[in-house]
Formats: structure tokens, sequence, C-alpha cells
């Protein structure tokens, strides 16, 4: 591991003529002239930025002369992203930069990410995407990271870092890698069917029970005994 140094981490909206959105990590001059002496002849140059026990990695971009070089340590200036990752500030808090080239990283193969916004699956931004990847560099799992869509109008598009291979930290920086993609966060989960509730047939039979239908009420009279003339029709003792 190379060595670490502590630095101010200061953040890019106190640059009023930089893009906030740009992947890339600036320094003083006077740092940076040192830093393209210490890496001459390599092809890109990470900044390892540790705070409160959090690390982000950003590419070295160039310099600038916006801050004073008054400062006992050397001015790092991040983009929102980066500074979210490690819940900084970027108002001048002391961190700490390790300083490493692209070879201490080994390359992607695979990377699988959730976009937070359906709107990425109604554009043709993949190409996009993979274009923004390559200039962040160095990508680490469970990383939050945001990206311009210019196909979306230039709107800053966040997406999960969900799984890399064959580490939890990688280069991506290449055509072969396979870059996978999950339901966006905005998107209802698939609803899981329940199997039917299976039943055993029913015998009507063990229901089935006989009723006895009541019979009809026979009329009698006082004292409970029917009484009938000769020709079988009921006697009436008020008839002549």
């Amino acid at each position: 591991m190379a060595d670490s140094e502590i630095v101010e981490l200061w953040s890019r909206v106190f640059l009023s003529e930089e893009d906030d959105m740009t992947p890339t990590c600036s320094v003083n001059k006077e740092a940076w002239s040192a830093l393209m002496n210490r890496f001459e002849g390599c092809k890109r140059i990470f900044a390892m930025i540790s705070f409160q026990n959090k690390t982000v990695y950003v590419p070295l971009g160039s310099y600038t002369d916006s801050f004073s070089t008054a400062s006992e340590h050397t001015q790092l200036i991040l983009p929102g992203w980066a500074l979210d990752i490690i819940s900084a500030e970027g108002a001048g808090e002391a961190g700490t930069v390790t300083w490493l080239t692209e070879e201490a990283f080994p390359s992607a193969t695979r990377i699988v990410i959730r976009p937070h916004d359906s709107a990425f699956y109604h554009s043709d931004a993949k190409e996009e995407l993979e274009g923004g990847l390559t200039q962040i560099g160095v990508i680490q799992k469970g990383q939050a990271i945001m990206i311009p869509i210019q196909t979306l109008g230039g709107y800053p598009m966040s997406f999960d870092i969900v799984e890399t291979e064959p580490a939890n930290t990688v280069l991506a920086d290449g055509e072969e890698v396979i870059i996978e993609f999950e339901a966006s966060l905005d998107m209802p989960p698939e609803p899981i069917e329940r199997p039917a509730t299976p039943h055993p047939p029913v015998d009507l039979a063990e229901f089935t029970t006989l009723i006895e239908m009541p019979k009809p009420p026979v009329g009698r009279t006082t004292g409970g005994v029917n009484r009938y003339t000769a020709d079988g029709k009921p006697w009436n003792p008020h008839r002549g």
C-alpha cells in the first residue's frame, strides 16, 4: 500500500466555473505537478479518500488555481457524489488520501446495477452509462453513483452498484465488461402468486338428511270422536 497523506476536503461548489457532476477530483497546481512527476508515464491516477471510516475512489483530473497554497495540507476538491459517499460536507475537513494507479485494481468482468429511476429504461442510455462508468473508473460494490444522462436532457441519475466481479472494488474500463440491470427502486415488486388452497372432494351424501314432512291436520269434533252418516259424509248435528 502506498503512503497516505492528510488533505483538506473541499466541494466543487466553491469553484463557480466547475461542473459539480464531473467524475474527477482536482488539487492545487503544486500538488498536481508533484503527482505528475511521481507517476510519470501512468495512464490514470486515482485518489483513495478516507473520511470517518468511509472510503471512495476518485480519478484525478486537472489542477485548479482557485485555492490558496498557504494551507499546510493539499487541498483536494471533490464532486458532490464523492462527498456523499464519505458523508463529508466539503468545507475543508481533514481526510486522508492514498494515490494509486489503475494497475492497483482488477479489471471488472461483471457489474450489476440498479437504477433509482425507471425513466432509465425508456431511453437509449445504456451506452451512456457504460461511458460514465469508465470515466469514474474504480467501482465499489454497495456504492451509489450519479451519472448525467444526456438522452434525458442531462438529468443526473443515481445508480446502486449491486454486484462487482471479480472483486468488491474493480476497474470499469473496457468493452468486455458484462453489465446487468436490476429493477429500478421506483418499480413495484412483482406480485407473488399464492398457490390455490387444496380442498378435499365434498360428499354431498354426508350432508343429506331425509326430512319427514308434517301430515295435514285433521279436524275433530268436540269430544275427540269423528262421526259419519251412512253415506260416509261427516255427521253434522245441525243439519236436518
